[in-house]
């Protein structure tokens, strides 16, 4: 491990968990970039069985950034426990040298070898010594907390098994300090479980061996650190099912591409002089990912005020109105990487950039709450369609049903 500052406070504590929120949420949003990159069976280019494969490997790719999904979600509940504030928020991708450790490289791109390869280094055990692949090379940006400082700092680590365990280092550490009735709210109140977020394995978190149990099934499921080799179903193992069956598939077929050409680090606007980036321009392809990108932003304003509810059915309709959201920017997504991006990068399709706004976070409570998001859905449904009408099906009927459903849920 990695030589790091000790978490000794509940400042740090909360501090080093708002780090970890937005690994998982980076991580999530980079995989998904790369699952909706991948071409659907019938699509051209694709053989029967490469088409069989593909779906496999996009709905394996969905389903672990779904357990992403529950991993972000039960980090904050543990913030929510020790007296924090649930986190959504994030810079937007590709991330500044030494943001995260130098190690770890978070970007968008399709779904190729590279980024495959880059998805195995990211979910690696201690144990494992992996180099990253070509285009993900670490960023010299050391970060170096000031020993014995009394403002909070995230210090380096190898992998993110290291950070869960400087977390649970700092957890016990505290309990024992503090007493664990004072660290932890032992009511639960505000978290989420698996009933409301119609998540895998999220509790609520009332004990620091309910805490401890989190953090370790969080490690497993991504590292996979106590199976051997292919024994265990973590997003290491099945990352590196893809890769053994994508090697079996290229050698028969030399030309095998299983994803449509989408940007690498695609922007919305126009980007700053120097920055190696796709601007999207070409119609429809810019419009829809306005659209898409006011989608994702509703739906983290959604899905961060279900922390705020006293009251679990509010909470659960709050719920399961980012889901349908959700969807619906998933939908838009899809479209994306089979659309132009712009003149100016023949061949080179366009992509989600998962844009966080900058109003993410309070709102007022009840229905007030609901009345707002209620008339931000109305304005989407209103904007979208021009452009929907240019899409066409099969994404725009998707889109405009799971805006009818969120404004259903949101009335």
């Amino acid at each position: 491990m990695t030589q790091k500052a000790a978490i000794r406070s509940r400042e740090h504590l909360i501090h080093v968990l708002t780090e970890a929120a937005e690994i998982e949420h980076n991580l999530l949003c980079s995989y998904l970039y790369a699952a909706f990159s991948l071409k659907r069976p019938g699509e051209p280019g694709l053989t029967e069985q490469q088409g069989a494969a593909v779906e496999r490997w996009r709905k394996c790719i969905v389903t672990v950034a779904l357990e992403e999904m529950a991993h972000l979600a039960t980090v904050n509940n543990l913030l929510v426990a020790v007296g924090g504030a649930p986190h959504f928020d994030r810079p937007n991708l590709p991330l500044a040298p030494g943001y995260h450790p130098a190690g770890i490289v978070v970007r968008l791109a399709p779904f190729d070898a590279a980024s495959l390869d880059h998805f195995i280094f990211l979910e690696r055990a201690d144990h494992h010594c992996l180099d990253d692949a070509p285009g993900y090379d670490p960023l010299e940006a050391e970060r170096k907390p000031r020993p014995g400082g009394l403002t909070p700092s995230a210090a380096d680590y190898l992998t993110v098994g290291e950070l869960y365990d400087s977390i649970a280092d700092g957890l016990t550490f505290l309990a024992g300090r503090l007493g664990e009735a004072a660290l932890i709210d032992a009511s639960g109140a505000r978290q989420l479980d698996s009933e409301a977020a119609a998540l895998p394995n999220v509790r609520r978190l009332t004990t620091l061996g309910e805490a401890l149990a989190a953090i370790a099934w969080i490690k497993e499921e991504g590292e996979g650190s106590s199976g051997s080799d292919g024994a265990s179903e973590s997003h290491f193992d099945r990352f590196c099912s893809i890769r053994d069956e994508w090697a079996a598939l290229s050698a028969r077929d030399p030309d095998f591409q299983p994803a449509w050409p989408a940007a690498h680090d695609p922007v919305m606007r126009k980007p700053v002089a120097g920055a190696d980036r796709v601007w999207v321009t070409a119609e429809p392809a810019a419009s829809l990912l306005d659209l898409g990108n006011a989608l994702y932003g509703l739906m983290l304003q959604v899905l961060s005020q279900t922390f705020a509810c006293d009251d679990r059915a509010d909470q659960t309709r709050l719920m399961k109105a980012s889901v349908e959201l959700m969807e619906g920017c998933a939908a838009a997504a899809n479209g994306l990487a089979r659309l132009p991006a712009t003149p100016e990068h023949p061949g080179v399709n366009a992509g989600l950039t998962f844009a966080v706004p900058r109003n993410l976070g309070f709102r007022p409570t009840g229905v007030r709450r609901r009345r707002l998001f209620a008339e931000r859905v109305e304005d989407l449904r209103a904007g979208a369609e021009p452009v929907l009408v240019q899409v066409g099906d099969p994404t725009a009927e998707k889109v405009r049903r799971r805006l009818a459903a969120a404004a259903e849920l949101l009335e």
